[in-house]
This record gives structure tokens, sequence and C-alpha cells, in this order.
């Protein structure tokens, strides 16, 4: 065998063991009791633009290859980003509720989710990111077996970035290379200097322009935009008393536990014969979060 096609394989290895680094491998369920916070949600602002992000996508043209779909809203007085994919599914869920007011139970989210693995929880999919200035919220919904999810506030100003004179085209828009360190990880990303909004998907932003695309150097997470839309999309806020006041480093580090070993963290356990309560269930996982530190 050549020394060429030797190469060829171990490149195909590596990018198939990064795209599998990123999967929803911990088999976290999605919440059961999330039906609450769904019906009461309230839009809190108005954007008229938003743009649609492919996470984790093995085919950028189907989005039934993502693992999600990420909305980036830009508000009138502050910017969110989300899932689509959950917010479409949440939009189900409360035509479900009007049309069944006396229900015996209540359908699980994994009915109308869409995407690669619908059933199984992910920070990245079910967290919402708020930007207000230079603060950042994030409220982190939980997989089942964590009752409440947790919110918390931090500082955001953006990274430290490195301009690079590289240049591509992402949706018919010239875009310029990036660079920066950020949480333990190294990451590129392709900015578009004529659409000056200095955000990004997920935490990222800070650049004299829209970040239409982002990775890591180790392509284990990659966001890409796929669409730019223009229109009144409102922006849902969930109801703030059901969200535990946390830290970040509280809520990033139950994040990390339910990807490692989701049934220990979640409590569950085996019964023994006699019907009595046996010991936790464990099935470690291997993961490597996006934020390092």
């Amino acid at each position: 065998m050549s020394k060429k096609i030797i190469s060829i394989i171990i490149a195909l290895a590596a990018l198939y063991g990064h795209a599998g680094a990123q999967q929803k491998q911990s088999g976290a369920m999605l919440p059961m009791n999330k039906h609450n916070t769904v019906l009461a949600r309230k839009a809190i602002d108005t954007a008229d633009l938003r743009i649609l992000y492919a996470w984790g996508a093995t085919d950028i043209t189907q989005d039934s290859t993502y693992l999600d779909c990420g909305q980036l809203q830009i508000g009138k007085r502050m910017t969110k980003y989300c899932s689509l994919f959950v917010e479409q599914a949440d939009d189900e869920r409360i035509k479900w509720a009007k049309a069944n007011p006396h229900p015996k139970g209540y359908p699980n989210g994994t009915w109308w989710m869409r995407g690669r693995k619908p059933d199984i929880w992910s920070e990245y999919q079910h967290s919402n990111i708020f930007i207000h200035g230079d603060t950042l919220n994030e409220w982190a919904v939980m997989p089942a077996g964590q009752e409440w999810p947790q919110r918390y506030e931090e500082k955001w100003t953006g990274q430290e970035w490195k301009l690079a004179d590289e240049t591509q085209s992402i949706l018919g828009h010239p875009c310029q290379k990036a660079t920066c360190r950020w949480r333990g990880r190294d990451y590129i990303a392709w900015f578009a200097p004529d659409i000056p909004i200095r955000r990004g998907p997920w935490k990222f932003g800070g650049l004299p322009g829209l970040i239409l695309k982002i990775y890591d150097v180790d392509s284990l997470y990659v966001f890409e935009a796929v669409a730019i839309e223009k229109g009144e999309f409102p922006i849902w806020q969930y109801p703030k008393e059901e969200f535990m006041k946390s830290s970040r480093t509280h809520t990033w580090k139950l994040q990390i536990a339910f990807n490692r070993n989701y049934r220990k963290t979640a409590g569950i356990r085996d019964f023994n014969p006699d019907g009595t309560v046996g010991d936790l269930q464990s099935s470690p996982h291997d993961y490597d979060p996006m934020e390092l530190e």
C-alpha cells in the first residue's frame, strides 16, 4: 500500500473520529416534565434578524443530519442563541396542549424533535444563551433525572481574536479568518465584515462582523451558518421561577457529569430481587466538552 493511500486512510479515520466525539453519545434522555416550562413561556423581545447554524452536520444540505439547528436571534434589546429544533418542538407542544385541555398525560419532547438523535439531550441544544450588553445569561435545561434547570449570569465581552489575511465566501458574504484560544480550546472563525454584528453562535462573538462559521482546530465542534433570515421572530423566555439560580462552574460541572455518566448522575438505581432499591447504575462515556475550563 502506498504512503499516499495510507495518509488518506489516516486522515479519514481522524475526520470520523472527530465527528464521533461531538455526538450525543451519553444516552441522557430529554426532560420529561418540561411541558410546564414550555406552556408558560413569554416573549421578552422581538428579533428582526436570525441566523441559522448547522451544528454537527454530516451533510450541510440536509437538516436531518444535524445534531442541531441553532438560531441566533438579533433582538432590539438583546441577542439569543438557542435551538430552532427545540423551539419548533415547543410550538407543537403548545398546539397539542390547546387541542387537549384535559389530558391524562403529556407527551415528551421527542414527539416533535428533529435532527440526528432527537431523543438524546445535549447542553448545546437544550440551553438558551442571552446576551445583553456585557452580560451573558445561560438558561440550561437538564436531562431527565435533574428536575431543576439551571440559570446563571457572567460577564461577556467576546473572545480575544487575532485577525488573519485569509478569506472565503459563506452564503454569498466575503468572510475573513480569525483565531482565538478560549476556555482551553483553539478556534478558527470566519466572520462577515459586511454584516456589522459582533456575535456568532453559542457564546462566541466580539469580532467586527457576524461569525458565519466557527470550529475548534480538531473539528470536534463545528457551527456553520446555513441561512440568514429577516422577519419578526419572538425571543422566548421560560418562567424564571422554574430555573434554579446557579453559577457557571456548578452548571458546567453538572453538564459534564451527565455526559460522562448519565445514569449515575441522574441517580438511576437497580432493584434487588426482593424489590428493594439497589446500587446506582453506571454507564461511563467518553466526553470532550467544548469548554475545557
